[in-house]
């Protein structure tokens, strides 16, 4: 059976493994796995081995799993498909992470997916851009226009309001409310950032705290209190434009700026993350950010499964 064919079906049975990991198969789902399986030796035996490593690397993080994955031999012939086996032993645990981390993307008004920017014309002429990655509702009633940053990054500029109603965008921390501007929004993990680039912004913390950013100021907030004001900077908002610049960043921060864009994982070796990284990389082109940032910096960036997996490492010689 040609390499390719082999290839073929190892995809096929880890995204079986995947359905497997969201919930219980129905009757017919799985009398379509027999199906599958019994369309060859080759396809029983494949995945047979999946199931044996799905078990063998359940309780192993990805950060383990990739390296050992990386030292894999790649030969020609009938075992040039052992390392593609590897991978199946770790996407249960990331189809996990990522289903439970989008779950709540699946239920927003809006949501944009990997790699994608989206633009939302808003019910009274405002406009907003949301980053890859992104969820949100949209709530406007008589009395206010809200919109709620379920997960994500977005870009408003407002429109003037005939009913005079107050505009701001509600996260888990508090909210930012436009006072004529235009601003960007940032949701993380435990703080919401803000930049103002037109205009200015009332932000209030979930407890109470409030405090106004100007034009040209940006800050972040968490649920409790609001950081001091800094001057804004502009490259937080290039990805409107189709770009990340960055000057000094670390390359562990600019990594997880590519993960919106980057549909699988991308592991870093940890020795790598102290190194400060500079210029203009295109988000749409992956493939030429990882080429940019391997001759610049003298990193080893390969990329398995069809973009899935993206492992950086100092150079092997």
């Amino acid at each position: 059976m040609a390499q390719a064919d082999r290839k073929e079906i190892i995809k096929q049975a880890s995204e079986w493994l995947v359905r497997l990991q969201e919930g219980d198969l129905s009757a017919e789902e799985r009398q379509q796995l027999q199906q599958w399986q019994q369309q060859s030796t080759l396809h029983q035996r494949i995945w047979e081995k999946a199931l044996q490593l799905q078990g063998k690397f359940a309780d192993l993080s990805v950060e383990v799993v990739l390296p050992v994955m990386d030292k894999m031999p790649q030969t020609n012939g009938h075992h040039s498909h052992k390392k593609y086996l590897w991978l199946l032993a770790i996407i249960p645990a990331l189809s996990a992470l990522y289903y439970g981390n989008e779950k709540q993307q699946w239920l927003a008004d809006y949501r944009s997916s990997v790699g994608e920017r989206k633009t939302i014309q808003l019910p009274d002429g405002g406009t907003i851009i949301m980053n890859a990655r992104s969820a949100i509702d949209i709530k406007y009633s008589g009395q206010q226009r809200k919109i709620v940053l379920r997960k994500g990054e977005i870009w408003i500029e407002t429109h003037h309001d005939a009913l005079k109603r107050p505009f701001l965008v509600e996260t888990s921390q508090g909210t930012a409310q436009a006072l004529g501007t235009q601003y960007l929004v940032r949701l993380e993990p435990r703080q919401t950032f803000v930049a103002v680039n037109q205009g200015a912004v009332k932000v209030q913390s979930l407890k109470g705290q409030a405090q106004i950013l100007n034009l040209h100021q940006q800050a972040y907030f968490d649920q409790t209190k609001i950081e001091q004001a800094a001057d804004l900077d502009t490259s937080e908002y290039s990805w409107t434009k189709g770009f990340l610049m960055v000057n000094e960043l670390s390359l562990k921060d600019f990594v997880d700026r590519l993960k919106p864009y980057q549909k699988g994982a991308i592991y870093l070796e940890p020795q790598l993350d102290n190194i400060k990284i500079s210029g203009t990389y295109p988000i749409d082109d992956l493939q030429r950010v990882y080429s940019m940032l391997a001759q610049t910096y003298h990193l080893e960036i390969d990329v398995y499964a069809e973009g899935y997996w993206v492992n950086i490492q100092k150079p092997k010689h």
